[in-house]
């Protein structure tokens, strides 16, 4: 592409192109992490906007025409340059809430099985975070990698264009309740995966209330501080294959929620 060549209009196209995809590059998971330099962020968002540019033009989800319109006046223009970035920023948030998910059920289990004291910096969200949970994390976004998570999120930005075209903002009255939708499934996916050890732990507890009482000698706490751990461990060890699973059919759920979303965002 040759940009001294473009029109003006061209030109507006373009540069609405990289607001949206910059906005939602830095903020979907693995793109948009915090260990992620700004610059290679900056470098991915103009490759990106210059390989779809010419793709989003030829198969007519925007229009090169439609920049004399909303380009008019400068309250167009900023109008329209708040919406992109108001897109960008709606998805990217959107597609985070399913790894938001899967760090409540690392933090629940850490806790049941008492790890709950084993926390260390996390750069990716800059707080203090258990142990279990960045694992759990690390674990999510290799499996997300292995179902060519990436690629989905790229379809999900050309998505975006054709669902919610440049400068369209108009949604619809089930835009609050698929929001709802969205966050209350980032609790219930976590809850969710965390089920089997949570029956697990209540199993445990419950021998150890049993065991308090016929041995009022057995020093249960110091008892339960090692085994718990050990139990839990096991049990993770055992039914990460149901777990891995679980995490592809949520992730799988999630993408079919974001889709709803953009749809009810696009006033469809």
């Amino acid at each position: 592409m040759v940009f001294e060549s473009w029109s003006p209009q061209e030109l507006l196209s373009f540069f609405m192109v990289l607001i949206r995809v910059s906005t939602l590059l830095f903020l979907l998971p693995i793109f948009g992490d915090k260990v992620v330099p700004g610059n290679v962020k900056i470098l991915l968002s103009l490759t990106v906007s210059a390989v779809l540019f010419p793709v989003l033009r030829s198969s007519g989800m925007i229009q090169i025409s439609d920049a004399d319109r909303w380009s008019a006046t400068t309250g167009n223009l900023i109008l329209t340059l708040c919406t992109e970035m108001m897109m960008g920023l709606a998805v990217g948030y959107a597609s985070q809430l399913v790894f938001h998910s899967i760090q409540i059920a690392g933090d629940f289990m850490a806790q049941l099985m008492g790890f709950s004291m084993a926390s260390m910096y996390d750069p990716h969200t800059e707080s203090q975070t258990v142990v279990l949970g960045q694992l759990i994390s690390a674990l999510a976004m290799l499996t997300f990698l292995s179902l060519d998570g990436h690629h989905l999120l790229f379809r999900a930005i050309v998505e975006t264009f054709r669902l919610v075209p440049q400068g369209h903002f108009a949604m619809s009255e089930g835009f609050k309740q698929s929001l709802l939708h969205l966050v209350g499934n980032t609790v219930l996916f976590g809850l969710q995966l965390s089920a089997p050890m949570a029956a697990c732990m209540l199993l445990v507890n419950i021998v150890y209330g049993i065991l308090g009482k016929a041995l009022p000698q057995l020093n249960i706490l110091t008892l339960s501080m090692a085994s718990s751990a050990f139990i839990g461990g096991f049990v993770l060890l055992i039914t990460y294959p149901s777990f891995q699973s679980g995490m592809s059919s949520i992730f799988h759920t999630h993408f079919e929620d974001l889709k709803q979303f953009l749809v009810v965002y696009g006033g469809k």
